[in-house]
């Protein structure tokens, strides 16, 4: 078995075999699916990730091409598109490839991999300081000195969070809406340098001092800047739906999610990880920042733009980026809608827990550093891509979604009272496995959609999760700080996982039931083909 303290083990290994499944679904054809003719439509299943993203309402869905989103973890989620040119054959040759989205989404992910991994350490060397006695034996053997974060570190990053992701919650739609308008290139640049600036002035914070009363200021003031140009995957995905024709529009959105998020998570997190601990926070936020200048500089005098901008402005409707409308859309709707939707909310909720947290918890817990955290990060995301694939086509939706909600429940509780990294890892495990409810009810909320619907209504969902992660962040900040203070009330660290818990068995309780109610319902029917070629 492979020590969790040889980190470079692992990355080579899960290094290889993303590469050979990645290689391997890049070359598998996906075929179109024809919308049905009955009054409940069939869309293909969508992956809940780590990250904000959201599928934008204004994505097209006709017969020959499909609404397609996926994640691969906590860290990376579909944000949206926008309405592309999708057209002939004939007229290929004269669209821009679409790789040149993918490269520049690649680019953004392996950024925001490096940041976070490591933002957490940074905000505890502003508030805790950076010496003090070594928490293991592991961060010693890498030459760095770490303690466990105090519960004053632990709260701030839920906060600042939470205000980066109510601002991408708010604004997304806004900037998918804009793309439209004003063409793919501005805001995608807008997009890389909104993050350039964001993690050197998260750099610079870390210059002010320990306990400096102007460094969290700093903090609150990157991760606005952040919450108010997050919009690269969004744009990024559009801009690959302007590059393909029907028949190739949704195999080219799957290379665009499993190359461009997936494939920079695998190399960010365990390589972010590594110069972070040895070489502090700030170098890699420093590193993350010069990667986002090329990405902007490219974009700019290089990568061809490839929708025409509306020469009527005003004809963009405001309308379509309004999250509160999305909400209404989800839980406003007929009877299994409003349980999926429920359901779905719950889920990511509790999956917050597992995401918010990570690095402070295992540091605290184990005396884990970024070098630690980021190959198990990789190894999450890489179940998280795998499980669906194989347990979907055997169960279907209903006792997918029922399954995955309960193995859900018991990975987190695990999690949150295993006493050795081993055990933790295993509840991980359980946990990878119970995810497998998040992209289920996803597919499920597609299916309930028109197709004429299913792009505003997927848009809504990840609106949901834009929400749920503003709420998680502080939450469990709160949580994770709370009980493990001094006067904590229980001698539990890991309670913030058990309240996850507790959501995910409160989703079940209403799933089983409602979900049975409806067992017949023309939505919870899914192919094994369509979930395999498209997830």
């Amino acid at each position: 078995m492979i020590s969790i303290r040889q980190p470079r083990l692992v990355v080579v290994a899960l290094v290889a075999f993303c590469f050979f499944t990645t290689t391997s679904r890049t070359t598998t054809r996906v075929h179109a699916v024809k919308a049905p003719t009955s009054s409940v439509h069939q869309a293909p299943p969508v992956h809940n990730p780590p990250s904000s993203q959201k599928l934008s309402p204004h994505i097209p869905v006709d017969d020959e091409a499909v609404s397609y989103s996926t994640t691969t973890s906590s860290i990376a989620r579909p944000r949206g598109g926008a309405r592309g040119s999708t057209g002939s054959d004939s007229h290929s040759s004269k669209r821009p490839s679409f790789y040149w989205a993918v490269f520049h989404n690649w680019m953004y992910f392996l950024s925001l991999g490096f940041n976070l991994i490591n933002i957490p350490f940074m905000i505890r060397t502003i508030v805790d300081g950076p010496t003090a006695p070594a928490a293991s034996a592991a961060a010693a053997n890498l030459g760095t000195i770490v303690k466990p974060p105090s519960p004053q570190a632990i709260a701030l990053s839920g906060k600042v969070e939470s205000i980066d992701r109510l601002l991408t919650f708010l604004g997304i739609g806004y900037l998918s809406a804009l793309s439209d308008t004003y063409g793919r290139k501005p805001l995608m640049l807008w997009s890389a340098l909104g993050f350039m600036v964001t993690n050197l002035i998260q750099a610079q914070a870390g210059n002010l001092g320990t306990g400096a009363a102007s460094a969290i200021p700093f903090l609150y003031l990157a991760d606005t800047i952040d919450g108010c140009t997050s919009c690269m995957l969004p744009v990024c995905q559009a801009y690959t739906v302007d590059c393909s024709s029907k028949r190739d529009c949704a195999t080219n959105l799957g290379i665009f999610q499993g190359l461009s998020a997936g494939g920079a998570f695998i190399f960010a997190f365990p390589i972010g990880g590594l110069i972070g601990a040895k070489k502090g926070p700030k170098v890699a936020l420093r590193i993350a920042a010069g990667i986002q200048a090329i990405n902007a500089l490219i974009i700019l005098f290089f990568t061809p733009e490839s929708h025409t901008p509306t020469k009527d402005h005003s004809k963009m409707d405001l309308r379509e980026a309004n999250p509160i409308a999305g909400l209404q859309r989800l839980f406003g709707g007929s009877s299994l809608l409003r349980i999926a939707s429920t359901a779905y909310f719950l889920a990511s909720l509790a999956r917050g827990s597992l995401d918010a947290q990570f690095p402070n918890y295992t540091n605290l817990r184990f005396g884990w550093t970024q070098a630690q955290s980021g190959p198990v990060l990789v190894l999450v995301g890489l179940m998280l891509a795998i499980v669906p694939r194989i347990l979907v086509p055997r169960l279907g939706l209903r006792h997918s979604i029922v399954s995955g909600l309960l193995i859900f429940a018991v990975g987190l509780t695990g999690a949150g009272l295993a006493p050795t990294p081993a055990g933790f890892v295993a509840g991980i495990a359980v946990i990878a496995v119970g995810c497998v409810c998040l992209p289920t009810l996803q597919a499920l909320l597609a299916n309930l959609a028109p197709p004429e619907e299913r792009g505003a209504l997927l848009g809504a969902v990840s609106s949901v999760t834009e929400l749920t992660g503003a709420i998680a962040s502080t939450m469990y900040a709160l949580i994770l700080a709370k009980f493990n203070s001094d006067d904590a009330p229980l001698p539990l660290p890991g309670f913030h996982f058990l309240v996850g818990s507790l959501l995910l068995v409160g989703a079940w309780g209403m799933a089983l039931p409602g979900l049975r109610t409806h067992k017949d319902n023309a939505a919870l029917n899914i192919s094994s083909d369509m979930y395999e070629s498209l997830s």
